[in-house]
């Protein structure tokens, strides 16, 4: 059974919106967390380790505006493409083998790498400040390298990502 494109477009659902950026808000969370206490430690810059509840309480606050994102998103793509045209002619081209074969979307999984490691760092400098008793001091360079060094992970699950999918067509 070979995997076919749809002739015309159909916006995906609010919910598919927000799984999409649950899942991978998620994954870009936990990395986040590992890169940041990495990087302080090896740039012995400030000060980068909470506790469990922290992080379950920053990520309250990071799914909130997970949330605003996945609608955000949405808002933009159906101005940028009302008619859904880009959509479809990507999901052909993507079918038909004319664009990302393995990965899916290497400067997408770039530039989400480098933007979750910064927000989870905003999120983590903002509720260490007014909500959680924490002791959070993430100097700018640490977040940088941090962010760089996320693009790694970003990289792995979107070849990941890219593998299944490539051994689905095979397989079916």
């Amino acid at each position: 059974m070979a995997l076919r494109a749809k002739e015309t477009a159909s916006p995906p659902a609010l919910w598919l919106w927000f799984a999409i950026t649950f899942l991978w808000g998620t994954v870009f969370f936990a990395t986040s967390v590992v890169t940041l206490s990495l990087a302080a430690f090896w740039l012995e810059q400030g000060f980068f380790s909470p506790s469990w509840n922290g992080i379950y309480t920053a990520y309250g606050i990071y799914f909130v505006v997970l949330m605003v994102i996945a609608l955000s998103a949405m808002m933009v793509k159906n101005r940028m493409d009302p008619d859904g045209e880009k959509q479809t002619k990507r999901q052909q081209d993507v079918v038909a083998g004319k664009r990302e074969v393995v990965f899916v979307s290497l400067a997408s999984s770039i530039v989400t790498s480098f933007f979750f490691t910064v927000l989870t760092a905003i999120v983590f400098a903002v509720s260490s400040v007014s909500l959680i008793d924490m002791t959070i001091d993430l100097k700018v360079p640490v977040v940088l390298v941090a962010a760089v060094m996320n693009i790694v992970a970003g990289l792995s699950a979107s070849l990941l990502v890219g593998l299944v999918i490539f051994v689905l067509k095979k397989v079916m």
